[in-house]
């Protein structure tokens, strides 16, 4: 006799149906916020309902966590880094050891959750600039001693400290100390020292209250799960585990503890799941008539960044001119739900240049088109508190 498990298994997978490529965009739109105002009151929520924003390019993590605001809520470029500034928000690295923006509560949880996958992926690394536990027992309370008492230090700044202390951060040994210190939980980024990081004890940054209940690591990896499917569905199991950073898995058991709350589909042979409180949107109909929707995606916006394959939403002749090879993805235009081009903005006395530099220059050369790209880019303006002074196009970028 088949175990339960079994049979629930079989089940979701006779009642899975094919979605469209449309009506993969269409819910991808929804999942990101983008297709509609969000209900977000405050910044931590927003990053919050992502899991985890990447944010090793600081100024496009802000507007990715901004552009999911309704134009209406007013939130702006300082919107955010109050938010960052007054601890609601922590800059630290995370999943995948890169950068990214993380709800206060959410830090220890998440960053004790990808630890141990990173260290197993890294040890060889580590061990190229003479590395290991032992080592690290001696350079953690160093870091911890320099740190301490409230100081946030520059990179230089902290390694001439510990230079003094006679711990060696040449080459890439200072990046690989500063991400174990914190895959450790003993630092963060600060507040920027103009436009260096600076990196503080997470402890005094962020105390911990004494009653704070600890999540277990069960828990960890379904609330992961639950978040990602809900902000980035339809999305792979393939694409949770490259977006996660989880060892393959823990991967796969956070999809099963997350799949009652999910719905499940087929989307070009492969299983999709998303959040079962969004609803299949219906098809637009094709008509020449209809005004596009465009959106000015920030670099390494999480709408692109976080799948394993991205050919639903660019074409794969054109990906190398969005995303490059040594991981670079560059801001996007995008228009319905599709990259475009490529977009950047130049700030010049309190005004913003609008560059914007699509595939096809047909795509908006109609009088809709037109109008909707200069909401977008009215949008971006009022984010950073100027005015938008023009829009200009440039040439198509060249694939990397």
């Amino acid at each position: 006799m088949a175990c339960p498990h079994a049979l629930h298994d079989r089940k979701r997978r006779l009642s899975a149906r094919d979605i469209s490529q449309q009506e993969l965009i269409g819910l991808r739109l929804a999942s990101h916020r983008l297709a509609s105002p969000a209900s977000f009151k405050r910044v931590d929520q927003a990053v919050q309902w992502f899991g985890a924003v990447q944010a090793q390019e600081y100024t496009h993590a802000r507007w990715a966590v901004g552009s999911r605001f309704a134009p209406a809520a007013a939130v702006t470029d300082a919107t955010i880094e109050q938010a960052v500034a007054k601890r609601k928000v922590v800059r630290t690295w995370a999943l995948r050891g890169t950068l990214h923006l993380v709800a206060a509560a959410d830090v220890r949880w998440l960053v004790a959750l990808a630890a141990p996958a990173l260290l197993t992926r890294t040890a060889a690394a580590y061990r190229e600039v003479n590395l290991d536990a032992a080592a690290f027992r001696k350079i953690l309370p160093a870091i911890r001693q320099c740190l301490e008492g409230g100081r946030q230090l520059t990179r230089e700044k902290l390694f001439a400290e510990l230079a003094l202390r006679r711990i060696d951060t040449e080459g890439h040994r200072g990046g690989r100390i500063m991400y174990r210190a914190a895959q450790a939980g003993l630092i963060c980024l600060g507040l920027p020292s103009g436009k260096q990081a600076t990196y503080t004890l997470l402890d005094e940054w962020l105390p911990q209250p004494a009653e704070a209940p600890e999540l277990s690591r069960e828990d960890g990896l379904k609330l992961l799960a639950q978040r990602y499917f809900a902000s980035h569905g339809p999305a792979t199991l393939a694409d949770f585990t490259w977006w996660s950073g989880l060892a393959a898995g823990e991967a796969r058991a956070a999809l099963e503890m997350a799949m009652p709350h999910l719905k499940e589909a087929l989307h070009a042979g492969r299983k999709v799941w998303w959040s079962a409180r969004l609803p299949v949107p219906p098809v637009p109909p094709a008509s020449s008539n209809s005004a596009p929707v465009v959106h000015l995606l920030a670099g390494f916006d999480e709408y692109l960044l976080g799948y394993t394959d991205r050919t639903a939403i660019v074409d794969k002749a054109q990906a190398g001119k969005v995303m490059t090879p040594n991981g670079l993805f560059r801001a996007a235009l995008l228009v319905d739900g599709r990259v475009a081009g490529t977009w950047q903005a130049d700030l010049k006395k309190d005004a913003l240049i609008l560059r914007i530099a699509p595939f096809d220059p047909a795509v908006l050369s109609s009088r809709k088109a037109s109008a909707a790209l200069h909401e977008a880019a009215q949008r971006y303006a009022a984010f950073n508190k100027v005015a938008l002074a023009e829009i200009r196009q440039d040439p198509a970028p060249k694939s990397s």
